[in-house]
């Protein structure tokens, strides 16, 4: 039989119609059961009555498909308003395969001669109406997501103020064109008084030099180039993973000297180290007077010769401390330093990562301090020893699996304090077995005296921490106005999206803090804190608190399938406790809110710029007391009786379930607490569903993982998102002005000097082991045109 191509399209549609009709109307009955959204078992429905009259070429068909896209249209306004992306998964596949009915070739097969003229011409105008509400509806969600200003741009105030603001100067540096500390400054601004490069003329920003460190991780490895480098006169200087610091001409990105530490590395899988640290004792001898300090990954901590990088001999024994002592029992990989250690008064103050979800029984998370040029133990703060500041006696240890401070610390050397971000004691996801000063100091901001190593004070960012909040991301010190006059402030932000401004001489909030209601009760038996802490200063790109509606796909079909795991897990809004009955979702999650990016702030216009992400997780626990076997995936928390797992809230398309944006940019104005702006960063170009890059600039906001740094020229620099790119904005509205694309991943933060009178802008290009961005090991530079370019 000789069919024409027209009815053979006809009904290959019917079937595609068909098919998803049944999927829909499956996975829509399981939806419903479970107390979601009727829209999938009723669209499915009515969709496999449209099919099949379409196979049967009645005109019915049409006219009901055309009903279902009214009814989507109605409910998808209903369930999210005008938005792009909320639209595209309940809207999108359906008009896509609506459209064939607004193609000639369609309009030829309903223009059958069987039909009376006038039932052929409302066909033809219902056809060709469809086709011109797709032009219009494709055009508005490709203005939506691409136009600058959109709703995927810029939201919120009109901007900074205008004008310099009034009585505060930025924190003085030993040298206005260095980058002497991680955070630049002492307090950790990540500002720059360098104005060179400005919001007329960073357009023409363009490559100076690049450099390759030459290292590169092992497959299965955690293995981050995430370096701040330090420039200090004129060399740069940076370290790898793997426990190397390479010196650079500032100027050329000429390797001038590099030190390989070439320790035993044997059993060790988590390789990161975000920068060294800088100290200059000026003392008049002949080595080591300037010294920089980094920690290797077999946990010996080193002074070099800023000039040469020799180890100083005086430091310890040949130039390293051995972090190990006083811990007692030390596994590969349960302990490292991954930020650098902060000087202040002459001491090294160095905090530690140790590792989660293992046991019960891990490395102490003491705090200690050094002397700068010895590198004998001035103090150690042990949260279960509080009285005993020196190291331990012959057979004693510094008290096991106590809270950690693995961020970048800072130090007000006027007050005589360093503050400490703390993590959670050993194991993260139960706390049965803690002890009361674990629940004292998890989790919390620690004002510790430089001098003593006794604690002023310290504030709690959450009680009773069993979601992985430890405070990650570095604190910031900043002067702000008051009525009694400027006031001496520390601001850190949550994994939460809280920002607390406390003040830094006594601890007591100057950004109110309010005790909100928690989830109850536990689900194994642990006891929770009925309430939590919430800053009046918050930001998060998501939703407050997840609905159904929030989740999101690509297709209704995986959008589908997002909801009804929505609805299978347990969710009660932040702070929803773990349990082994049910997964449980942990939002805004282990990546989201303010991770160990951190905040920016410019101390003279006194602007906050943060980079917040929005990703739920979902934590699984079962009992294992009784029995030896741990569930496939899982992993045993020893001691504890349980095992977990977590992991992202990914679709079957290794999609976030929940809605974009997932990552933004947002500024804050401290005199007022007012959002300024805010906007989503990063694009879909380098992701992609199943991880497969798409190559479409999609501004989605994706994931950041990497800092902002600001600049006295009104720009912010950021990288960090998933799309390899470098950018600028501007300080005072958001606008993108500038973007340069990255060899590799820019999960970094990064910073900017002057040598010879020219501003270069740098940041480490490595990639990221679990966000799957491309590795590298690149130093990246840019400047104004004229700046020598160089490869190395």
């Amino acid at each position: 039989m000789n069919l024409r191509p027209v009815p053979l399209m006809g009904r290959a549609l019917a079937l595609a119609i068909a098919l998803l009709a049944i999927l829909l109307v499956l996975g829509g009955l399981q939806l419903a059961r479970a107390g979601g959204s009727l829209w999938y078992v009723t669209t499915g429905c009515v969709l496999v009555a449209s099919a099949v009259l379409l196979w049967r070429r009645n005109r019915w068909g049409l006219r009901l498909y055309c009903l279902v896209l009214a009814y989507t249209l109605a409910w998808s306004l209903w369930e999210s308003g005008f938005n792009a992306w909320a639209l595209l998964p309940r809207m999108g596949l359906l008009v896509m395969l609506g459209a064939w009915f607004g193609l000639p070739v369609a309009r030829r097969d309903w223009s059958r001669r069987d039909l009376p003229w006038l039932q052929r011409a409302r066909l033809r105008g219902v056809a060709r109406g469809g086709t011109l509400l797709l032009v219009i509806a494709v055009c508005g969600c490709v203005a939506w997501v691409l136009v600058p200003g959109a709703a995927a741009g810029v939201v919120g105030g009109a901007g900074i103020r205008p004008g310099p603001a009034p009585a505060a100067a930025p924190p003085a540096a030993l040298a206005p064109g260095d980058w002497q500390n991680y955070g630049n400054d002492t307090s950790g601004t990540r500002y720059s008084p360098l104005a060179q490069v400005a919001v007329g003329n960073v357009a023409s920003l363009a490559p100076a030099w690049q450099f390759r460190t030459g290292e590169h991780g092992e497959p299965g490895e955690e293995y981050n180039f995430e370096v701040t480098p330090l420039k200090v006169g004129r060399l740069l200087y940076a370290c790898t993973p793997r426990g190397q610091v390479i010196a650079l001409d500032a100027a050329s990105g000429a390797e001038r000297w590099r030190f390989d530490a070439r320790g035993d590395y044997r059993g060790v899988n988590t390789f990161i180290c975000r920068g060294v640290s800088y100290y200059d004792s000026h003392a008049r001898q002949a080595t080591c007077s300037a010294r920089i300090y980094v920690a290797t990954p077999d946990n010996r901590l080193w002074a070099l010769d800023a000039r040469d990088g020799r180890p100083c001999q005086g430091f310890g024994s040949g130039g390293a401390v051995d972090l190990r002592a006083g811990l007692g029992d030390v596994p590969p990989g349960s302990y490292g330093v991954t930020s650098p250690p902060v000087v202040s008064r002459g001491r090294l103050v160095v905090g530690a990562r140790v590792a989660d979800n293992v046991s019960i029984d891990m490395p102490s998370g003491v705090v200690r301090a050094f002397d700068a040029m010895s590198g004998e133990l001035a103090w150690a703060w042990d949260i279960g020893r509080p009285d005993r500041t020196a190291a331990p006696a012959p057979g004693e240890t510094y008290t096991r699996s106590t809270p950690n401070a693995w961020a970048p610390l800072v130090a007000d050397d006027a007050l005589g304090l360093v503050y400490l971000p703390t993590g959670n004691p050993a194991a993260d996801y139960y706390g049965g077995h803690r002890r009361s000063f674990d629940h004292e100091y998890g989790a919390s901001l620690v004002a510790v005296d430089i001098e003593t190593g006794r604690a002023r004070w310290h504030f709690q960012a959450t009680h009773h921490d069993i979601w992985d909040n430890d405070l990650s991301a570095q604190p910031v010190l900043v002067d702000l106005p008051s009525v009694q006059g400027m006031r001496h402030a520390v601001i850190f932000g949550s994994k939460q999206g809280n920002l607390f401004v406390l003040d830094r001489v006594t601890g007591e909030a100057i950004v109110p803090v309010a005790e909100q209601p928690a989830p109850q009760p536990s689900r194994i038996g642990e006891a929770l804190s009925p309430t939590q802490p919430v800053s009046a200063l918050a930001v998060n790109p998501g939703p407050a608190r997840l609905t159904e509606a929030h989740m999101w796909g690509l297709t209704p079909l995986d959008q589908m399938w997002c909801r009804i795991q929505f609805r299978r897990a347990r969710y009660e809004g932040p702070y929803t406790p773990p349990g082994t009955d049910q997964p449980t979702i942990a939002y805004p999650g282990m990546f989201g809110g303010i991770e160990w990016s951190g905040i920016s702030v410019d101390p003279v216009r006194r602007i906050l710029v943060a980079n917040p992400n929005a990703m739920p997780f979902i934590v699984r626990m079962a009992e294992v007391r009784a029995t030896a076997t741990v569930p496939a995936g899982m992993a045993p928390m020893r001691g504890t009786g349980f095992a977990v797992s977590y992991y992202g809230f990914l679709s079957p398309l290794k999609i976030p379930c929940l809605q974009p944006p997932w990552g933004e940019l947002e500024a804050i104005d401290l005199d007022t607490r007012h959002e300024l702006w805010r906007r989503p960063v990063g694009t879909t170009r380098d992701t992609g569903p199943l991880g497969i890059a798409s190559r479409l600039s999609l501004r989605v906001g994706t994931p950041q993982v990497g800092g902002s740094i600001i600049t006295a020229g009104g720009l912010v620099f950021t990288g960090a998102t998933l799309d390899q790119y470098l950018r600028a904005y501007e300080l005072a509205t958001g606008r993108e002005l500038w973007r340069a694309r990255l060899p590799a991943g820019g999960q970094a933060t990064p910073m900017t000097y002057e040598i010879d009178g020219r501003q270069y802008v740098v940041i480490a290009a490595g990639g990221h082991s679990v966000l799957g961005t491309k590795a590298g090991d690149y130093l990246m530079a840019y400047a104004l045109p004229g700046a020598a370019r160089a490869t190395h």
